[in-house]
């Protein structure tokens, strides 16, 4: 049995919503055994502990989580079954899967939605919106005061310097 660990600037649930997936769970054993295989679900524990087994071989793959600081400590064990592996670099391979971004917060929000347009164009030309009641009168905007011209400024006579201490 081969176990490698790492803290990941992740959430619990994060971790746990990427682990707790049928496809992900048969592509890790896949990866591992080397050929593709079905997995059954030996222990599961929310958020915590997750440990599934392929079908047909002697395989399997323990996964531990635990909140740790600002992140989630993340510990991998996976046993090949009968054909010895090297799993050093695919464990390694596990947590670097696991490290990567899955959600951007703040994909798409230079863009407004589609059904949004049509209501914020109509708005803006001053015509009412299907949302608007048509009996309400439209709401006029104040007058906008012009600025003033700058008034010219008088120049002011040149003073005379004054001499301190003769110089």
């Amino acid at each position: 049995m081969e176990t490698a660990s790492r803290t990941l600037v992740k959430s619990p649930p994060e971790v746990w919503e990427q682990l707790d997936d049928a496809g992900r769970m048969e592509g890790l054993m896949s990866a591992l055994v080397g050929h593709a295989t079905e997995v059954e679900v030996t222990e599961r524990q929310e958020e915590s502990k997750l440990v599934w087994k392929a079908v047909p071989d002697d395989a399997w793959i323990e996964v531990q989580i635990a909140e740790k600081g600002w992140g989630t400590n993340v510990s991998v064990s996976a046993e090949s079954g009968h054909e010895p592996t090297q799993l050093e670099g695919w464990l390694d391979a596990v947590l670097d899967e696991l490290a990567t971004p899955q959600k951007r917060p703040f994909k798409g929000m230079t863009e407004a939605p589609a059904e949004t347009i049509p209501a914020l164009s109509a708005v803006q030309q001053g015509s009412p919106s299907e949302e608007e009641p048509a009996d309400e009168a439209p709401v006029e905007e104040p007058p906008v005061e012009k600025p003033r011209a700058k008034e010219p400024v008088a120049e002011q006579p040149k003073r005379k310097r004054r001499r301190f201490f003769g110089f």
